[in-house]
């Protein structure tokens, strides 16, 4: 007898085969049999309830001593240490939700599956459906209560576990058999690695008792739990040596009845053996049975009983049709037939329909004929194994073989991307043969379309969610390129690495042009080609909404042909169509990429201008601008019909500002402005709103009349005094005046926006410099003005323009001017852009002797650390700060300051808009000695500043 000892047993949740019951006792079929070893070895069992995995974890660790039901595997022979013998056989099987579709592998394709965390049927299970190309969702649980729960509670759609569980609880989770079963199972108990092999000793001396029927309590403890269970299925040789153990103990048993009272001894003994063969053909798990000659049985296993629903003593004594239909019936006894009458040894399959219940199931069943001493045949002995979820599954897999091979176009690659298997479809649609495909990557098929970030999105996918779909341009073997819809789906082990990659490809070049074609026919013009009116109104909706987003403006432009019926009336729609073509082709050349151009039928087209200034003053210049080139490329002929024919249009401009982001409100509004445009006269534009109209008109005017001045010479120049308290005067500020015929001198705070926006200040600027240039010239001939220096204001466009550098240089050497006696003074503005180009352009002309003022100063935003590399001569006080310096201590402060930063950077400093002597006087006391101003005289003729009075000097 072994020493006492006790051992911690690990118990999880797998009922009836180990549990804890409601009274928080350990209790199954593994309990029941364990104890009985534990009774004859005088173990002291300390039960441990844990979740399977934990229970796993804790044996591994020494933290218990014993865990019951466990399934051999090569990675947990590595971890523990197993009994030689199985206690009991099983199988797993997947049960599903009813209502479900369920039935077979291919149906669990995508599925989510339930299943215990940590269990050997996790891996067989995921190496299954790899080896079938099925990709499956696996959602680990704790326990098989939680993974039934997740399939009625709709988490999962299948969940997997071994059939004595199942058989038990599917229903009182509301699920059913699906009838897809795999991996037999032999269950052990386990121990750690290298520890309790006397435990595991004395467990398999009692298996070995119990299988041999030595101890029957192994029976009892069986079908106290619901009978013995299916075991992975065994060869038939074994079955031929049950059948013949069989057959010699019912010979055996008619011997001890004749015998009974010649030998006591061994009649007890052949009793002895019946019993024990009775309980070993009981717990296989097959249906054995003995039929004599007249076709009835004559013994049927515990299994037969149950498939029968019916005792032993109602089995025994009939012939197959009491079980089975007719057609069933008749099949058997054919079988049987060649046993009993030929002594032939079959192994057959037939299909059964129960008459119970009307089912029908496969069976392989292995007859052999009972021979009496003499040869002759008196019964015979068979073994039937229920081979029907097996028969499923062999058609499981031949429909998904015939499934891959009939796919739009399927490939099979390994983790490395690399071609294993592809079908014939797939060969088709990209050209290569199958042969040609294996080894390769379907980088292969890469048209150069897509760059590699879209493969990178593609790979990142894969990474992260499994799978990935699209659409691809892919090229084929002879060069073609045809757009293909793609599925890609990562394949992983139970370990969660790649092993495959599945995918499909559908060539999508029919479905992509009718797509395109339909897109044409709802969204665009059939005669021109640009968008229609329900494009544009879409276009024009999301334009509406940027620009309330961006607050930038935008303008629309209603274009309507003038005297068009007139053309089409005459010459026919032909003609007509021919003149809407060309004026389609042309109003896409006076808008921006980004802009649309629509037609909106008959002979009126929209223009959307997005990107305008937010200002609506400057949005309608800038609308303006488009809407005169359109006018003018309207303008020009026409080629019909061998003809040149001249049209106009008149355009309709409501800018986006007044519809307040309504559609209707902006189209009807640019319909509303047309009108108002033919009314007035055709081939001209307006405006709807009157003001707008009114202010464009001015504007407009204005523009054109710069245009007749720069031509005619209208413009001149007056000269503003700048006053050194040292030297009296110094020189003087160049400004422009305009000399209107009509309206008399023109403020240049009026038309110096105006030029700027349009451009003209360029040549204005070059006119002024040039006068200037020619004035100190002459002043030059004068000792008394040769002194003189004169500063030019240049604006931020003209210095900007890409020739302005040049342009001077050039006008030095025309006029022959001292380019030291002239300053141009710059505005803060050009610090803002472009800083770098600023300073090169005024060191190439510093180098020739200008000198810079820099305008303005303190009223922009120049930056010290550009301020101090520029080379600058002079900053100038803004009249601003001027204005208020004996009331302001800010203004006088800020001069101050101005002063300060002057002379620490060797500058001068020379103060604008001084109209008092106070003015003037505090200036001197805050640094400031050279000024200019309204108190030394106001701009006026050349002529004028010999008259100059400097007694504010004094």
């Amino acid at each position: 007898m072994a020493a006492p000892r006790e051992l911690r047993v690990g118990v999880y949740s797998n009922e009836p085969k180990v549990f804890v019951d409601a009274q928080g006792k350990p209790a199954g079929i593994f309990v029941d049999l364990l104890q009985l070893v534990a009774a004859r070895e005088q173990w002291t069992l300390q039960y441990v309830p844990c979740n399977w995995q934990d229970c796993l974890d804790a044996l591994a660790a020494g933290q218990i001593d014993l865990m019951p039901d466990v399934a051999r595997s090569a990675e947990r022979e590595r971890l523990y240490d197993f009994h030689a013998s199985p206690v009991l056989n099983s199988w797993s099987q997947i049960y599903r939700a009813r209502g479900s579709s369920i039935q077979s592998l291919l149906d669990l394709a995508g599925k989510r599956v339930a299943v215990l965390n940590g269990s050997v049927q996790r891996a067989t299970f995921l190496h299954m459906m790899d080896s079938f190309g099925l990709a499956v969702l696996l959602i680990d649980a704790h326990s098989l209560d939680e993974a039934f729960a997740f399939v009625q509670n709709g988490d999962a759609d299948a969940v997997i576990s071994n059939y004595q569980f199942g058989s038990l609880h599917a229903s009182g989770f509301g699920l059913v058999d699906s009838g897809i079963v795999f991996q037999p199972a032999a269950l052990y108990f386990a121990t750690g690695r290298g520890r309790n092999a006397d435990v595991l000793a004395a467990i398999d001396r009692a298996v070995q008792d119990w299988r041999s029927g030595a101890d029957a309590q192994y029976a009892q403890v069986l079908r106290r739990w619901g009978g013995p269970e299916p075991g992975a299925r065994i060869s038939p040789l074994i079955w031929w040596a049950l059948a013949g153990l069989g057959v010699f103990a019912l010979l055996a048993g008619l011997s001890a009845v004749v015998l009974q009272r010649q030998v006591l001894e061994r009649t007890r003994h052949l009793q002895v053996s019946e019993q024990k063969l009775a309980t070993i053909l009981d717990s296989v798990g097959a249906f054995i049975y003995i039929k004599g000659q007249d076709y009835r049985y004559q013994y049927a296993n515990h299994h037969i009983c149950e498939l029968f629903g019916r005792p032993a003593s109602e089995v025994v004594g009939q012939d197959d049709a009491a079980f089975f239909d007719p057609a069933t019936a008749a099949q058997i006894r054919e079988n049987d037939r060649r046993v009993l009458e030929r002594g032939e040894r079959i192994e057959v399959e037939e299909v059964n329909t129960h008459l119970a219940d009307g089912v029908t199931r496969a069976y392989l069943s292995v007859k052999i004929p009972l021979r009496l001493p003499d040869g002759s045949i008196h019964g015979l002995c068979g073994i039937s194994t229920d081979i029907t979820e097996r028969s499923k599954a062999e058609e499981s897999l031949r429909l998904a073989a015939s499934v891959f091979e009939s796919f739009e176009g399927m490939v099979v690659t390994g983790p490395d991307q690399r071609i294993l298997k592809a079908n014939q479809s797939y060969a088709r649609l990209t050209g290569y043969t199958v042969e040609e495909l294996a080894g390769q990557t379907p980088a292969l098929l890469r048209s150069g379309r897509h760059d590699a970030q879209f493969y990178e999105g593609m790979r990142n996918a894969l990474r992260t969610t499994g799978a990935w779909q699209g659409e691809v341009w892919n090229r084929r073997k002879n060069g073609e390129v045809y757009p293909a819809w793609i599925t890609v789906t990562a394949v992983r082990s139970a370990q969660g690495e790649v092993t495959h990659y599945v995918g499909t490809q559908t060539d999508i070049s029919q479905r992509k042009a009718a797509e395109e074609e339909i897109r044409l026919l709802a969204f665009y013009d059939p005669l021109t080609g640009l968008p229609n009116r329900r494009l544009m109104t879409d276009r024009l909706q999301h334009s509406l909404a940027a620009a309330a987003r961006s607050g930038a403006g935008g303008a629309l432009l209603f274009v309507d042909l003038d005297n068009f019926k007139d053309l089409n009336d005459t010459q026919g729609h032909e003609i007509g169509d021919q003149l809407l073509r060309q004026v389609a082709a042309r109003l896409g050349g006076c808008v921006r990429s980004g802009d649309t151009v629509a037609r909106l039928g008959g002979d009126e087209f929209v223009l959307l201008i997005e990107g305008l200034s937010p200002q609506p003053h400057e949005a309608a210049a800038q609308a303006e601008t488009v809407g005169r080139a359109v006018l003018h490329a309207l303008a020009q002929g026409y080629s019909l019909g061998g003809h040149t024919y001249h049209s106009s249009c008149s355009i309709g401009v409501a800018l986006y500002a007044d519809a307040q982001g309504v559609v209707d409100e902006l189209l009807k509004r640019g319909d509303m402005a047309m009108y108002q445009a033919k009314g007035a006269g055709r081939n001209t534009l307006r405006f709807f709103d009157p003001r707008t109209q009114a202010a464009v008109t001015a504007r407009t005017a204005l523009e054109s009349g710069l245009h007749e001045a720069l031509r005619d010479g209208q413009f001149l120049l007056h000269y503003q005094a700048q006053i050194s308290q040292a030297q009296g005067m110094v020189g003087a500020e160049a400004l422009v005046r305009w000399q209107h015929p009509q309206r008399g001198l023109v403020s240049p705070a009026e038309f110096i926006p105006v030029a700027e926006a349009s451009g003209l200040i360029v040549p204005l600027g070059a006119w002024i410099l040039r006068t200037a240039c020619l004035q100190l010239v002459e002043w030059g001939k004068d000792a008394a003005t040769a002194h003189w220096t004169l500063a030019v204001n240049v604006s931020a466009r003209q210095f900007r323009h890409p020739y302005f550098v040049e342009e001077v240089l050039g006008l030095l050497e025309e006029t022959g001017v001292n380019p030291q006696r002239l300053k141009l003074e710059l505005t803060e503005t050009l610090l803002l852009d472009d800083v770098e180009d600023t300073i090169e352009r005024m060191m190439t002309l510093r180098a020739v002797g200008l000198g810079f003022s820099l305008d303005d100063f303190g009223t922009g935003y120049s930056s010290l650390s550009y301020l101090k590399r520029l080379p600058l001569d002079q900053l100038k006080i803004d009249q601003s700060f001027v204005r208020d310096l004996l009331t302001d201590p800010n203004d006088a402060s800020i001069a101050r300051t101005i002063v300060t930063l002057a002379q620490s950077l060797d500058l001068g400093v020379i103060a604008e808009g001084v109209e008092t002597c106070e003015q003037r006087d505090m200036l001197a006391s805050l640094g400031c000695h050279m000024w200019q101003g309204y108190l030394f005289g106001r701009p006026g003729p050349a002529s004028a500043l010999r008259d100059t009075q400097l007694g504010a000097v004094a």
